[in-house]
């Protein structure tokens, strides 16, 4: 290979590994950014649209079952189609559509089908990958710029996200054709789909997490009776899913589920509560405590038990309840301790059960990670539910509307919010983390 194909394969692969890092994330923040800028009901319902295809997919791409690289090229097609129909078709309202339900699957896998291919690469070859996120982050942040100054909408950030993905492809084929090895003993094929019955309930329970987003983001009234009997229905759905997927990854459903809602307690209800304690800067405060913990959270509590692993976790699970218990006084030092110990403990986790996951042998390697995110995925949209249940309840008591806790004018209520949705939502966390304690397999 000339040195010149090379760098552009370099590059190509560089270009995956940052996409797939972002992707999960950056087309839910440009498509909420175009909808906050426009106060479009066009682009509200593809951000519903979208929000709700990213929810479902992650349960649902392994129905067909093909192997992980096939399917991280699926994710990188799919991922390029969704955003360059943002770029071009706007603003249709059926094409941004279908941009989303498209661009919602590619955001839900591409990380995890990603890190599959990546731990294969890790177990079966020498294979490295450049890291050149600055420069991606760089061209895309001038981008973003020349978009705000010259009101573009974004359109040109989106046709850049296209081009990026389409520049990935190359990449992801190499990727394929390193791994292509692990695949020789399983033979290819399509298997037909099963279970209609799951797959009617999961319309139901996707359609009304659709209802809840708009709630969230639109003042839409509906009677109290009626929220709550919509929540009671997804809530009842949700535990049918959990019942059939009961039997994957045993002793680890409880660590997985209480991570999911972790992130879901920290990222989406501490997103709109720190408002509370810190004013407007208050979500970017909590980003960035995730964020810090997220990095530093494994090479702490590695470093604090001196390199063994059970030191390490039950470091890690101690820290976790601690920061818990933190969030239930009411005063800011131990608000902003207490997150960045649960932020600690996911940091800690998320590459420990990676790895763990990967290497046991009574789950298959190429769905391993989906597993996870699976069940990870059940925890987040159990707080999500929570959340709402709560806060419809509050609103009811208090007659105050659904949106005053998403878009708060004051931080007058804070005892409300507190005690009504934040210890309700801390204790069932709690619980959460005392089944993982409970179950915890000892190496």
């Amino acid at each position: 290979m000339t040195r010149s194909k090379q760098a552009g394969m370099d590059f190509s692969v560089g270009t995956l590994n940052f996409l797939a890092n972002v992707g999960i994330i950056l087309p839910y923040i440009l498509i909420l950014a175009r909808f906050q800028r426009t106060q479009s009901t066009t682009y509200l319902i593809a951000l519903v649209a979208f929000y709700v295809s990213r929810a479902a997919s992650i349960f649902y791409t392994k129905r067909l079952h093909l192997r992980a690289s096939t399917y991280l090229i699926l994710s990188l097609t799919l991922g390029a189609a969704g955003s360059l129909i943002f770029a071009i078709a706007a603003p249709h309202l059926g094409w941004l559509i279908i941009g989303s339900l498209l661009w919602g699957y590619s955001a839900a896998t591409i990380w995890p089908y990603f890190l599959t291919v990546k731990l294969h690469l890790t177990n079966l070859t020498n294979f490295k990958m450049k890291r050149i996120y600055w420069l991606i982050f760089a061209g895309l942040g001038i981008i973003v710029a020349i978009d705000i100054v010259t009101k573009f909408n974004y359109t040109l950030t989106f046709a850049l996200l296209g081009l990026l993905y389409l520049i990935a492809i190359p990449g992801g084929l190499l990727l394929q054709k390193v791994t292509r090895g692990l695949y020789d003993d399983r033979p290819w094929q399509i298997k037909p789909l099963k279970q209609g019955w799951r797959w009617v309930l999961s319309l139901i329970f996707f359609a009304v997490m659709a209802v809840l987003t708009t709630l969230r983001k639109a003042t839409v009234y509906l009677p109290i009776w009626l929220t709550l009997t919509i929540i009671g229905v997804a809530l009842i759905i949700l535990l049918v899913e959990l019942h059939f997927d009961w039997h994957l990854l045993p002793q680890y459903k409880f660590r997985l589920l209480s991570r999911g809602f972790l992130v879901s307690l920290v990222l989406l209800f501490n997103g709109f509560f720190a408002y509370f304690y810190l004013g407007k800067t208050g979500m970017y405060v909590v980003f960035a405590i995730y964020l810090l913990g997220l990095e530093t959270g494994y090479p702490l509590f590695h470093r604090l038990g001196r390199g063994e692993d059970n030191r390490s976790r039950d470091l890690s699970l101690i820290g976790v309840v601690v920061g818990q218990v933190l969030l239930l006084i009411p005063w800011i030092g131990s608000y902003l301790l207490g997150m960045l110990l649960i932020a600690l403990y996911v940091g800690y986790d998320n590459p420990t059960i990676n790895a763990t996951l990967y290497g046991l042998d009574t789950v298959d390697s190429d769905t391993a990670m989906i597993h996870k995110y699976r069940f990870s995925t059940y925890g987040g949209l159990l707080c999500q539910l929570g959340i709402f249940g709560l806060l419809v309840i509050l609103s009811a008591i208090t007659h105050r509307p659904l949106l005053a806790f998403f878009n708060p004018q004051s931080a007058g209520h804070f005892a409300l919010y507190f005690y009504g949705l934040n210890y309700p939502l801390v204790i069932i966390s709690l619980l959460l983390t005392s089944g993982t304690i409970w179950v915890r397999p000892r190496d």
